[in-house]
């Protein structure tokens, strides 16, 4: 493996290598949801509700007369309710000895019916906040979640914090399809920077902005997902605590004061769209002492329990869901807790006050209290909702375009394999500018043929940055048709058939922020449809301190080029850039490459100043990671000052061999500037990191 950092001048010549509402029928029993809906509505509020004896296991013979519902302290009248079953193989199956017992349950592979799913689920993995061994638990946690409480009418999907796509994305039952997504996994990368043992709280507001982006996108996808909807939501960092935590030994930031309304209004679609939120801690049970094993041997005696991880997350709280924390529940998948809080619930409704959906209090979050008079008994309910009617509930307005459903939608459109690689720069005109490399698996695209023998295919495609609240900050479309003439028909199309359909669209983004960059896609010809998802960090240049652009991966000079050129032109004339080159056998959206291959990244640093570079030092440091794992750290170098043409933008080119023998795995390359005079502060390092895989 060879490292080699180089600041470059711009143009430079390099070789590339709403709802019923009618009363439920009072104690009537049935399998599944079917038609009945959690709703908030004038006539009536219906809350699903889950009930358990002190052993931990489902109360199912309640009436309505056994709740007791308080709506901002006050007693309401409960008018009915309905236990419904979410399992779909009877529980109470005879005994057998070892020798006698059945074989696992096969789920089939054919895609269930609507009327046939009993529970949708979601795996949300925050895999920026986890590191190998952590990645490791997760992992763990759904693969035995598959061999041994998966049920037949379960729907799943994966979705990550980080970024993904809609293969992964796909909602399946075939138990074999999602080891495959599991498996394809990986930790985002190294989020700590160069010395630190714990996330500072840039790092904490980084993480914390990602995974509410994230549980927002996903629970306003699930409202209209059939069966009982349950979130399954693992890190390493669950969340936030009110009170804080001490941490470092100082007075810390109070996040939840900052975040607490965002998880008011995430808890509030939560229940509008029937989604049940469960949080587990992958980091497994805490030692007593450092570097003492933990419970067979699973522990990764990484923090001990009075860790700044060691705090609940206040959405399972609010959602009627639980948090598990300091126990090897992935030893028995999502563990005996979580399985049997989503075996099964009750639908209970009540008619609310008059005054709740007045006018005037429309943004009141009413406040529940939900329990049972049945003695030993524990109460899982939702916390509240606002003042808001099903009918007046109104999201961001979304772009007026067919595409708009799907770009906001992480799950349901993915008939078209999309993948991504998206990045920032600052542009001198523009301002902070997004581009996204994207990738089409040719499966499934269909080619028109043309009067003259030819062959076209039409694109039409939608790309967006949306706030950590979902709404829409900067928007863009694109149509367009690659032309093949007859002469090199076959040619391309083999080509475009070996290596997919690759483009790159440009997006200016108004402001700095943390943001999530979505793209869909439509094929025009076949009508199909995929969409793909990004964070993407941008800081705001105008404070001081070094800043990054992030890693970009070259294939050209041209991929260079654009970076260094005034973008203001492209951008008016078009904002999609094909890529049909027989000679670019590699594209950035795949991040995908081969032992022995050549490696270029390109990076911007910010906001350095003359005497920073020229009587302290600027360095530069390269370290690659496997799976989460440090395996090479390069030297330290020090940036030249005399190579330096614009000391507002200073490109780092990073040239890499990957060895012959490097074996296939998930891969990081992290890129550290440090400040030499403020080397032992916060804002003297600063880094970005590209993941990639090695096949």
């Amino acid at each position: 493996m060879i490292f080699l950092n180089l600041p470059i001048s711009f143009g430079q010549d390099l070789a590339s290598d709403a709802a019923d509402t009618q009363p439920l029928e009072n104690e009537a029993q049935v399998d599944s949801i079917g038609t009945y809906k959690i709703t908030v509505g004038v006539n009536e509020v219906r809350l699903d509700v889950v009930v358990v004896d002190n052993k931990g296991r489902q109360i199912t013979d309640l009436t309505a007369a056994d709740f007791e519902i308080r709506q901002d302290k006050l007693p309401q009248t409960v008018t009915s309710s309905i236990y419904i079953n979410n399992q779909t193989v009877a529980s109470a199956a005879p005994s057998a000895s070892k020798k006698d017992a059945p074989k696992p349950l096969t789920i089939p592979v054919t895609t269930l019916k609507e009327e046939e799913v009993s529970r949708t689920i979601v795996f949300v993995v925050d895999n920026l906040s986890m590191q190998f061994e952590n990645m490791h638990y997760a992992k763990t946690a759904m693969k035995n979640f598959l061999e041994k409480q998966m049920q037949p009418g379960d729907m799943v999907a994966i979705i990550r914090t980080s970024s993904g796509n809609s293969a992964l994305q796909t909602f399946l039952n075939d138990k074999r399809q999602i080891t495959a997504r599991i498996d394809g996994i990986a930790a985002a990368g190294p989020v700590l920077g160069l010395g630190q043992t714990k996330p500072d709280d840039g790092q904490l507001h980084r993480i914390y902005e990602n995974q509410l982006s994230t549980l927002s996108y996903s629970i306003r996808a699930l409202k209209d997902m059939p069966g009982r909807k349950i979130m399954l939501f693992l890190s390493a960092l669950p969340t936030i605590s009110n009170p804080p935590p001490v941490v470092f030994d100082r007075i810390p930031v109070n996040f939840y004061e900052y975040y607490g309304p965002r998880f008011e209004s995430l808890a509030n679609d939560a229940l509008r769209s029937g989604v049940v939120v469960h949080s587990l801690n992958v980091m497994g049970l805490y030692c007593v002492e450092e570097g003492t094993p933990g419970q067979d041997g699973f522990s990764p005696c990484a923090y001990d329990s009075e860790s700044a991880y060691n705090y609940q997350n206040p959405l399972p709280a609010k959602t009627g869901g639980t948090y598990v924390q300091d126990s090897n529940f992935f030893i028995e998948g999502i563990g005996r807790e979580v399985n049997n809080l989503i075996a099964g619930y009750y639908l209970v409704s009540y008619i609310p006050p008059d005054t709740t959906f007045k006018a005037s209090r429309r943004n009141v979050f009413h406040r529940l209290d939900v329990n049972v008079k049945r003695k030993g008994a524990t109460v899982y309910a939702r916390d509240g909702f606002y003042g808001r009617p099903e009918n007046e509930m109104d999201d961001a307005e979304p772009p007026p375009h067919p595409l708009s459903n799907a770009v906001l939608s992480p799950f349901q459109y993915s008939d078209l394999n999309v993948n991504m690689s998206a990045g920032y720069i600052r542009d001198a005109n523009v301002g902070y500018l997004a581009r996204s490399w994207i990738h089409i698996d040719p499966q499934n695209i269909e080619f028109t043929e043309t009067e003259d023998g030819g062959a076209r295919i039409d694109i039409d495609t939608v790309c967006m940055t949306s706030d950590i609240d979902g709404v829409i900050s900067d928007f863009r479309h694109a149509q367009y048709t690659f032309n093949f003439g007859a002469e090199n028909k076959a040619e391309n199309i083999a080509w475009i058939q070996k290596y997919g359909i690759r483009f790159s669209m440009l997006l200016p983004v108004k402001n700095p922020g943390s943001y999530t960059v979505r793209v869909a896609v439509h094929d025009m010809k076949s009508g199909k449809v995929g969409s793909v998802y990004q964070f993407v960090e941008i800081p705001d240049l105008k404070k001081k301190g070094l800043a990054l652009s992030d890693i970009f991966m070259i294939t050209s000079a041209a991929d260079i080029n654009w970076i260094g050129s005034d973008a203001t032109k492209e951008i008016a004339e078009g904002v999609f850039f094909p890529a049909m080159n027989n000679a670019e056998t590699r594209t950035p959206a795949l991040r995908s490459y081969l032992p022995g291959d050549n490696l270029q990244t390109l990076t911007i640093i910010y906001n350095a100043d003359m005497e920073m570079l020229t009587r302290t030092g600027i360095e530069t440091q390269t370290i690659l990671y496997k799976d989460g794992r440090e395996l090479i750290r390069g030297e330290p170098r020090p940036i030249n000052p005399a190579g330096v043409s614009d000391i507002d933008n200073i490109p780092i080119l990073q040239r890499l061999t990957l060895g012959a023998d490097m074996t296939p795995g998930n891969y990081a390359l992290q890129l550290l500037v440090i400040d030499k005079k403020n080397s032992k502060k916060k804002e003297g390092v600063v880094s970005q990191t590209l993941s990639f895989t090695i096949n």
